[in-house]
C-alpha cells in the first residue's frame, strides 16, 4: 500500500492542484501537512494580515480537503534550515512512501527544498515537485540568443507564441475511499495576531476566491483597461491575496478570462486582456528570480545602481512610514495599505517611485515596508515592482523618469474622492487645491507641510544616478 503525503506552501487550494491531484493518482492512502516556522516569516517580513488571511484560509482548506476525506496536520518548525529534518522524521512517523510539493520561488525556498530532497532520500522517501505557479517551466522560455529574458514585452511575446491550450488543462482530485486514522490539527497555528477589522475585507477560502474572481470578470473586466488606474472606482480585481497564498491558480484565472474573450490574448475585449498581462506579469517576475538569483539576495537587476548613494533621514523615513509626507496622494495610498492590508497598483507606482527618487531612499527600505503591511505581500511581484520604480531593476523605468505625484493625483483622482477618503484632515479642503501641496497651503487643517521640494528633488536623484553610472564606466 503507497502512503502520500502533500506539503502544502502557496498552493492553499484543492482546485487545479497538481501536487495534490497526483498524490491521489498515485497514492492508496494520502495526508496533508503544512509546515510553519514564525522565525522565517517574520525573515521573509510578512505582515501581520496576511498571517490571519493563512490561518483562515488552512481552516478553510482543511474543510475542503475533509471532503475528500484527507486530514490535514500543520506543525512548527525553527527555521528553513531545520525543516528538511522535521520533513523527514514526520514521513517516518508516518510511514510515509512520497511527498509531493508545488514549488515555491526565491533562493532561499530552493536551498529549503533541495535539503529536503537530500534529507528524504536518506529515508528512502520519494519525493514529486510541480510547478502551480507558472505555465511555463522557469527558465523555459528564452531570447533568440538562448538567454533568461529580461525585458517584459518580448517575454509576453515568446509566451503567446508558445501557448498551447492544453496548458490550461486543470487539475482535479478525486476523492480518496478511506479517511486516514490520524486526525486534522492546526492547533499548532494559533499564533496570528488580534483579529483586526480590516481582515473583513478579504473573506477566506476558494469559494469566496472563486466568488471574487467571477464577479470582476463578468461585471469589471469589460472596463479594467479604462478604470484600473483610478483608485476610487475599485475597478481591479483584489485578488492578489488569493494568488499570493495560492488559494486560486493562475491557470484558472487565464483560463477563466479567456473563455470570455473567446480564446484570444491580443484581441478582442481590451480590458480582459490588459488583465491577462498582469497575470502574465507575475510569471515574468518569477523568472527573473529563477534566472537571475540575485534578486533574492537583496541585490539590484542593475548592477551599476549598487553605487548609488541612497539618502537616509530617520524623520523623512518616520513621515513616510506614517503617510504624513505632505503629499495627498502619496499619503492616501500609504493609509490605504495601513487600514487594508492592499494598496491600488497605481499608488504602488507612485509612493514606491516618490521614496526612491524624490527621497532618494534605499528601495529596499520601501520593499520591506510593503511586505510588513500587505495581505498580497508576493517576494517575486513586490521585489520586481519596487525594483521596477526605482529603476534598479530589469525592464524598469528610466532612471531620469520621475512620476510627479502632483500630476499623477490630478490624472487619476481629480475629484480627490480618494484622498479625503484616506485622510480626513483634507475632507472639507477645496478640491482645486488639494493636489497642489505648499508650505502652510495646509496650516488650516492636521495635515503636514510637504516633506521636500519636487523640482529640488528630482533634480538631486537623476544626478545620483548620473554619478553611479559614471563611477561604473557607463
Amino acid at each position: 500500500m503507497m502512503k502520500g503525503v502533500v506539503w502544502f506552501r502557496s498552493d492553499l487550494r484543492i482546485d487545479d492542484n497538481p501536487a495534490l491531484t497526483n498524490a491521489l493518482n498515485s497514492c492508496d492512502v494520502v495526508l496533508a501537512i503544512y509546515i510553519f516556522s514564525q522565525s522565517q516569516w517574520e525573515i521573509h517580513n510578512e505582515s501581520n494580515i496576511k498571517h490571519e488571511f493563512l490561518l483562515n484560509n488552512l481552516i478553510k482548506l482543511q474543510e475542503s480537503l475533509s471532503t475528500l476525506n484527507i486530514p490535514l496536520i500543520a506543525f512548527n518548525t525553527d527555521s528553513y534550515k531545520t525543516l528538511p529534518q522535521d520533513l523527514s522524521s514526520f514521513a517516518v512517523e508516518q510511514k510515509i512512501d512520497h511527498v509531493f510539493w508545488n514549488n515555491e520561488f526565491g533562493l532561499n525556498e530552493a536551498l529549503r527544498d533541495k535539503n529536503s530532497i537530500g534529507s528524504l532520500k536518506k529515508y528512502n522517501i520519494e519525493f514529486s515537485s510541480f510547478n502551480d505557479q507558472v505555465i511555463y517551466e522557469p527558465g523555459f522560455l528564452k531570447t533568440g540568443q538562448g538567454k533568461p529574458f529580461s525585458v517584459f514585452t518580448p517575454f509576453k511575446r515568446r509566451w503567446v507564441e508558445n501557448f498551447d491550450m492544453n496548458f490550461l488543462e486543470l487539475a482535479t482530485p478525486s476523492k480518496q475511499k478511506k479517511a486516514p486514522s490520524i486526525q486534522s490539527d492546526l492547533s499548532i497555528l494559533k499564533f496570528v495576531k488580534t483579529h483586526s477589522a480590516n481582515i473583513d475585507l478579504w473573506p477566506a477560502g476558494e469559494s469566496a476566491a472563486q466568488d471574487k474572481l467571477e464577479d470582476f470578470l463578468h461585471s469589471k473586466a469589460n472596463f479594467y483597461n479604462a478604470s484600473r488606474n483610478s483608485p476610487i472606482l475599485d475597478g481591479t480585481s483584489r485578488i492578489s491575496p488569493y494568488l499570493a497564498l495560492g488559494i486560486l491558480s493562475p491557470k484558472r484565472c487565464i483560463l477563466e478570462g479567456l473563455k470570455l474573450n473567446n480564446y484570444e490574448f491580443t484581441s478582442g475585449n481590451k480590458g480582459i486582456c490588459k488583465w491577462i498581462d498582469e497575470i502574465i506579469w507575475r510569471e515574468f517576475y518569477r523568472n527573473i528570480m529563477h534566472s537571475f538569483p540575485k534578486v533574492s539576495q537583496n541585490q539590484p537587476f542593475q548592477d551599476y545602481t549598487r553605487s548609488i548613494r541612497w539618502r537616509h533621514s530617520e524623520k523623512e523615513l518616520e513621515a513616510f512610514y506614517e503617510g504624513k509626507t505632505g503629499f495627498p496622494i502619496v499619503d492616501a495610498g500609504i493609509r490605504q495599505m495601513l487600514a487594508e492590508g492592499w494598496m491600488h497598483n497605481r499608488l504602488r507606482m507612485v509612493v514606491a517611485m516618490f521614496f526612491t527618487k524624490n527621497m532618494l531612499h534605499d528601495w529596499r527600505l520601501g520593499e520591506k515596508f510593503f511586505m510588513q503591511h500587505l495581505i498580497d505581500g508576493d517576494f517575486s511581484s513586490n521585489n520586481g515592482g519596487w525594483q521596477w520604480s526605482s529603476s534598479t531593476g530589469t525592464d524598469s523605468a528610466p532612471y531620469f523618469r520621475i512620476f510627479n505625484p502632483i500630476t499623477q493625483s490630478q490624472n487619476f483622482d481629480p475629484d480627490g474622492e480618494f484622498i479625503k477618503k484616506f485622510i480626513p484632515e483634507l475632507k472639507d479642503f477645496p478640491i482645486a487645491k488639494i493636489h497642489q501641496p505648499k508650505d502652510d497651503l495646509f496650516s488650516s487643517t492636521d495635515y503636514p507641510s510637504p516633506i521636500l521640494d519636487l523640482k529640488k528633488s528630482r533634480i538631486r536623484a537623476i544626478q545620483a544616478f548620473k554619478d553611479a553610472r559614471e563611477a561604473s564606466g557607463i
